[in-house]
């Protein structure tokens, strides 16, 4: 794990745990939470997320993924970039425990959930530590935007393709976190008012013109979450464009150019005060 994902981890445990401690303070008595000590302990509470953005902003400001892309994305404040780019632009190391056996190579038996499971590596990861007797792995992986070879690979990893949910006792094919990271920064896109909120306002209007009426629940919720799987993988796959862009790394065209429908592909962007600006692989050459 390196500092930024450390830094990205960390911020939520501290914001999950300043949310628990305000909805605490509020049940206080009155005279308890205006007294010094509570107001000193509220401090102490939020400087850690203040610390911890201090340091995140710093090392942004040498990825060039951030400074050159990502910071003209309005609603994509330090910490979602953060984020991106912790979760799906660094190298990964990480431990899987329970592993009872070794099968072949890169395959393994492990218990989960009292349950015994084959998991079997991709080829291009590599193990850097394996303890048998003490049930461990250690093993790196390259970043999620390299080992995507097109952008559909990467919208299932992010949880955007369709049928991408959690089903009790089946493994998931995508990762929880950063679907919940996808919620996330459509808010915040919608919140800002810039171009990526028109796009959302347009892609909703012309799904609700084509989407039939749901047997069970209400056609304004489908339409709201089709859209926005929708507009997330149009943002997913300009994210994936511009990193791959940058480091010099081969592209395909998106799946709906393949059908002929390029009405349907967006063009990577930056929004400044001067307006849009649409970008090419030249801007990074």
């Amino acid at each position: 794990m390196d500092e930024l994902r450390f830094l990205v981890e960390t911020y939520l445990d501290a914001q999950k745990d300043r949310i628990r401690f305000d909805n605490r303070v509020r049940d206080l008595p009155k005279e308890y939470r205006e007294t010094e000590f509570f107001k000193n302990l509220k401090e102490t509470v939020y400087e850690l997320e203040r610390s911890i953005t201090k340091r995140v902003e710093k090392l942004l400001m040498d990825e060039p993924l951030y400074t050159r892309y990502l910071r003209y994305q309005k609603g994509v404040g330090p910490m979602l970039a953060a984020y991106l780019i912790a979760w799906l632009c660094r190298e990964r190391e990480f431990t899987i425990r329970g592993v009872t056996g070794k099968i072949g190579e890169n395959t393994y038996r492990m218990k989960w959930k009292k349950q015994e499971r084959i998991i079997e590596l991709p080829p291009y990861a590599k193990i850097l530590e394996e303890n048998l007797e003490k049930g461990y792995i250690r093993v790196w992986m390259p970043p999620v935007v390299e080992v995507a070879e097109n952008p559909s690979d990467l919208h299932k990893y992010c949880g955007l393709a369709p049928g991408s949910k959690l089903t009790r006792g089946e493994r998931v094919s995508f990762n929880p976190k950063v679907k919940a990271l996808m919620w996330k920064i459509l808010r915040q896109l919608l919140m800002a008012g810039g171009e990526w909120a028109r796009i959302y306002a347009k892609d909703k209007y012309d799904y609700a013109q084509r989407c039939p009426e749901p047997e069970k629940g209400s056609k304004k919720l489908k339409v709201h979450l089709t859209a926005k799987n929708i507009v997330m993988r149009k943002f997913m796959t300009n994210l994936w464009l511009v990193y791959r862009w940058m480091h010099g790394l081969p592209t395909t065209d998106p799946y709906p150019v393949k059908l002929g429908l390029q009405h349907n592909i967006l063009q990577p962007f930056i929004e400044t005060k001067e307006g849009v600006k649409y970008l090419s692989r030249e801007d990074f050459t």
